[in-house]
């Protein structure tokens, strides 16, 4: 149901602004119709006396278009109304097509079915619907849909404001006591109100095309109940947008440019911005200043998908099931490549923000001191291991969950059937013009 809500989005967005084109052609009629009477007989004198003279002053009554503030209102209510502008004209031009091909087939008697092909391909090619409702396809929400939902929200909020001025206008325009223009007005009033809801829809329909893609939900979790995550769960993102997936020859698509200098230690960055070897702290004995109360590290974790989805409801649990290295307890490596290495089971990568308190790190030599114990527990909050070569291989093991801040995670494909089946990894790759 969710998956065909999703892909009926460019119906749904089309059907309102159908409906705002008939409801724009109604006031286009309304406004330009001179039909009335110009002019407003009013009589002075007592017509009690038949002696008396009955003087009837004619007073002319303008069109709506003359009439400054109704004009005003027409032309802000137009401007409100782009994307119905839009969608008018490239139905005017559907239905100049098939009038051509009508008097083309009564002439000749020759039916070209090709002709049918171009018509269908015209109206159900994406690119052409997304410029018609200004729906921008720009490479930079690729990986940032909050960008794409802002700009939409603040076109539709100005449309909206616009749309409301206009009706007020309207409602508030000068009849000089002429019936028929009042009566036309407050037309133009209504017409224009029963058009006020959709745009609202429309950005309801954006809204939900964000949260899709920025609140996401892997197809692993099969709660049919209401969603209620830990807090300190932040997200699960499509793996889709992973860091892997940035294009450097892409502009605005690029992964971070500053690489392994980037001091940004947003969890959504780290794991969008940044391939997978990126490792976004130094080796713990490198990190200046170490407080035990404050002092933050970034973890990286790889478990099941089943997992995954449960950590995100209950927290972590730490790992009591000989052999256990660093001992009992969470465990993390610097990069998400090197959780491959280390973990027992595979499907999704968590990142987060780990509070590392008190810290005792040790080398090869140490290892018996703390392996499948959790003795080190009274003493310390984090045992960290110095790989003694490769740096990049180091880990850590954290004794409590309450050290664990909060996280993002991301499903790996084979595990996450979501994002094909609602093509999200598909949906910029008929972007034409570099934005459309």
């Amino acid at each position: 149901m969710c998956r065909c809500f999703y892909n009926s989005l460019p119906i749904l967005h089309g059907l309102l602004a159908v409906y705002e084109v008939i409801c724009g052609i109604i006031r286009l009629a309304i406004f330009f119709n001179n039909n009335n009477s110009n002019k407003s007989p009013n009589s002075n004198g007592n017509p009690a006396s038949s002696n008396q003279t009955t003087m009837i002053t004619i007073t002319v009554v303008p069109q709506l278009p003359e009439v400054p503030q109704i004009l005003a209102g027409f032309i802000i209510d137009w401007i409100s109304s782009l994307i119905p502008t839009m969608m008018g004209l490239f139905i005017a031009f559907i239905f100049l097509w098939l009038g051509y091909r009508l008097l083309r087939l009564c002439r000749t008697g020759h039916h070209q079915p090709r002709t049918n092909c171009h018509l269908r391909y015209l109206i159900a090619n994406k690119p052409i619907q997304r410029f018609l409702l200004f729906n921008c396809n720009c490479p930079c929400y690729i990986a940032r849909p909050k960008w794409r939902f802002l700009v939409r929200f603040l076109f539709i909020t100005i449309s909206i404001g616009l749309r409301l001025l206009a009706i007020i206008l309207y409602a508030t325009a000068p009849t000089y006591n002429n019936q028929e223009l009042f009566n036309r007005t407050q037309k133009l009033s209504w017409i224009c109100a029963i058009t006020f809801p959709s745009p609202i829809l429309t950005l309801l329909l954006d809204y939900y095309h964000y949260r899709v893609w920025w609140y996401y939900v892997p197809s692993c979790d099969q709660n049919p109940f209401y969603r209620r995550y830990l807090k300190k769960h932040r997200r699960f993102i499509p793996y889709h947008l992973m860091g892997e997936n940035r294009n450097e020859i892409q502009l605005w698509n690029e992964p971070c440019e500053l690489q392994q200098h980037c001091l940004d230690r947003t969890l959504e960055h780290i794991m969008i911005f940044h391939f997978n070897t990126h490792t976004p702290t130094p080796r713990w004995s490198d990190v200046p200043n170490k407080d035990p109360l404050t002092t933050t590290y970034i973890g990286f974790h790889r478990t099941n998908a089943v997992a995954a989805v449960s950590i995100a409801y209950t927290d972590f649990n730490p790992s009591r099931t000989i052999p256990q290295m660093l001992g009992f307890g969470i465990y993390f490596a610097r990069s998400s490549y090197h959780t491959q290495f280390k973990a027992r089971r595979d499907g999704a990568v968590i990142c987060a923000e780990i509070l590392m308190g008190r810290v005792l790190e040790i080398e090869n030599n140490e290892l018996d001191n703390v392996s499948n114990t959790d003795a080190w527990h009274q003493t310390f909050d984090t045992i960290y291991y110095r790989h003694p070569t490769e740096p990049l291989r180091d880990e850590f093991c954290v004794r409590s969950n309450e050290q664990i801040l909060k996280w993002v995670m991301y499903i790996e494909r084979p595990f996450d059937t979501k994002v094909e089946l609602y093509g999200l990894n598909t949906e910029f790759a008929d972007t034409q013009c570099q934005c459309i």
